[in-house]
């Protein structure tokens, strides 16, 4: 007796479905992380105030340039010591996002160093 089609499918698809959903989840970290020298959106999701923003920025060597959509989340400029890890750590989502999104790049003064 053979299984059908069916049953072959069912066990088949779990396998290719997770390892299509840990592609595309590779791809959106890996496209959303900012680069050394680029413009970030640090999203602070834990609760943390500025002060908290303020301070992760300066350990970790980011420039703040603009207070963000939301309480607590600023515009900053990456440094080298940045990645995605820091900010998880810290309960906050950095996010890269395109310097033209940012205003014109005249007007984008360091906000505090």
């Amino acid at each position: 007796m053979h299984p059908s089609p069916s049953i072959l499918v069912k066990r088949a698809l779990p396998g290719p479905l997770a390892l299509q959903g840990f592609v595309v989840l590779a791809a959106l970290v890996f496209a959303l992380s900012p680069v050394h020298g680029g413009t970030a959106i640090y999203l602070p999701v834990a609760g943390g105030g500025m002060t908290n923003t303020i301070e992760w920025s300066r350990e970790h060597g980011a420039s703040l340039i603009a207070p963000g959509p939301y309480e607590g989340a600023f515009i900053v400029r990456t440094g080298a010591q940045v990645n995605i890890t820091a900010a998880l750590s810290n309960g906050a989502l950095l996010i890269s996002v395109p310097e033209f999104l940012c205003g014109s790049t005249g007007s984008n003064v360091v906000a505090k160093q």
